[in-house]
């Protein structure tokens, strides 16, 4: 690092990045390894996980067999299949009451960004089908967590 950069807080690594559901989607290439960290980054479980989403999914691809796009042994939905996903799993977070209210607070205003970003997609002379990395990505945590970053507050924990 150029001696004239300073960090906030020396211990904070150099070479942390912040990599949005939209570009995880993109690097996609049929691995599990780049499918589970996707997949974590939109539903925050592991895919192996009995989280109910998993089944929802598997249930909308059926529905919407056009809104699925295979990738390797897995597949992503777009349009209304990844619209329904999100928003089930995004309320299902808001009705959760072992999460804190500001973070239900939070979902529920990430539901009203999907729910917009959705619609007006569709509304387009010639609609859209965005995908659900697409659809899942916050512009703000991303700005927020590149800023937390650069000012060195994101740090490894120390193993004890």
């Amino acid at each position: 690092m150029p001696d004239y950069i300073k960090r906030a807080n020396a211990s904070s690594l150099g070479n942390l990045r912040f990599v949005s559901t939209a570009s995880l989607e993109r690097g996609l290439d049929g691995s599990y390894e780049t499918f589970y960290e996707y997949f974590f980054a939109i539903y925050h479980c592991s895919y192996a996980e009995d989280s109910g989403i998993k089944e929802r999914r598997l249930e909308l691809s059926k529905t919407y067999p056009k809104n699925v796009v295979v990738v390797g042994d897995y597949f992503v939905l777009t349009g209304e299949a990844a619209y329904q996903a999100l928003r089930a799993y995004y309320y299902t977070l808001t009705i959760t009451d072992t999460l804190s209210e500001e973070y239900r607070e939070y979902i529920a205003k990430r539901l009203e960004d999907v729910t917009t970003a959705h619609k007006e997609s569709q509304s387009l002379p010639i609609p859209i089908d965005l995908t659900e990395g697409q659809l899942a990505n916050d512009k703000k945590m991303e700005l927020l967590t590149c800023i937390a970053i650069g000012n060195g507050q994101v740090v490894l924990q120390n193993k004890a």
